[in-house]
């Protein structure tokens, strides 16, 4: 099915704009506009939590020493992640609702700025999805990356995002977690049974959070009728429930470690920081650089089990 401007140049009989002349970096630039958005959400926090994965020695099975070795696996777990978070965006972005909101919330993306039609984005799924699972055989995080593959399914083409927002904030908790076990088992070769029920924390967090990403789409998400928590109960209350859950695990999460006072201080310090914001700051551009904080906070959380040691909690405090 073709997107509202597909048709519309369709229509015209001709393409859409920038796509008469597409050089490699042209290819390039796309690719980036199609992932720009996650990079934050997605790749950023899911490497973070390889790289603790295979330096902590709470989460892997084989805790790995060699600096060399460390780098090259956290590369590999780089690339596995923008692979399938590659697959995600293809199939998120090609659906016509979605090139709807993305005209309204990121117009810049690659299909509403018409760098790149929705058929023509399927087409590249299409070639995309053997590519990255028979790549992932290689890399390792193979089930992690079907598993993936299976949510995106549900989420975009059986519109698990569109009708109810606890399913939908289930289905991102699923994802974000699977994206940070498959880095990690990328870069550790394998993970111990603490890592899956620290996973399940985790989960249980952006569950919870979730609805911080959000707060900046409301205008995009009621054109396309989506039922998010702030359009199904008001801005008002979410922001108080969005202050109060992040307060909440931000003290939670520590815990699970059973860190000393200072492990909770940064998580303590940023989730207040964030809960006053969401309250007192409402305009579009502050939710905006509040989901980027939460992204931040998501961040430091998967980075607590390096905390468990004291030595790295002086030296963060050194840092700080």
């Amino acid at each position: 099915m073709m997107g509202t401007l597909d048709l519309e140049y369709a229509e015209e009989g001709k393409l859409p704009p920038q796509t008469e002349d597409r050089t490699f970096l042209f290819h390039v630039k796309t690719a980036f506009l199609i992932t720009k958005s996650d990079v934050k959400t997605t790749i950023l926090p899911a490497t973070t939590f390889a790289f603790t994965a295979a330096l902590s020695g709470a989460l892997s099975t084989e805790p790995i020493s060699d600096p060399h070795t460390v780098l090259f696996r956290l590369l590999k777990s780089i690339v596995w992640t923008w692979m399938n978070l590659w697959i995600f965006n293809l199939s998120n972005q090609r659906l016509p609702n979605s090139v709807v909101e993305d005209s309204i919330n990121k117009p810049w993306r690659a299909i509403p700025s018409g760098r790149l039609t929705s058929e023509e984005a399927r087409r590249i799924l299409l070639v995309s999805i053997p590519a990255v699972f028979l790549t992932t055989l290689y890399l390792g995080g193979s089930k992690e990356s079907l598993f993936l593959m299976v949510l995106t399914w549900i989420y975009n083409d059986l519109g698990a995002a569109e009708e109810n927002f606890m399913i939908r904030h289930i289905n991102n908790a699923l994802g974000f977690t699977t994206f940070g076990a498959g880095a990690a088992q990328v870069a550790c070769g394998s993970l111990n049974l603490t890592t899956y029920y620290w996973l399940a924390v985790i989960a249980a967090a952006i569950t919870c959070t979730i609805q911080f990403q959000d707060m900046e789409d409301q205008e995009g998400d009621r054109m396309r009728f989506r039922r998010t928590l702030p359009i199904v109960i008001g801005d008002f209350q979410t922001r108080r429930i969005n202050a109060l859950t992040i307060i909440a695990f931000s003290f939670i999460a520590p815990a699970f470690w059973q860190l000393s006072l200072a492990g909770y201080l940064l998580p303590i310090f940023l989730g207040f920081t964030i809960a006053i914001r969401t309250l007192i700051k409402k305009d579009l551009a502050a939710d905006r650089q509040t989901f980027k904080l939460w992204c931040l906070w998501l961040m430091l959380l998967y980075v607590l089990p390096f905390a468990k040691n004291q030595a790295n909690v002086d030296a963060w405090l050194w840092m700080w």
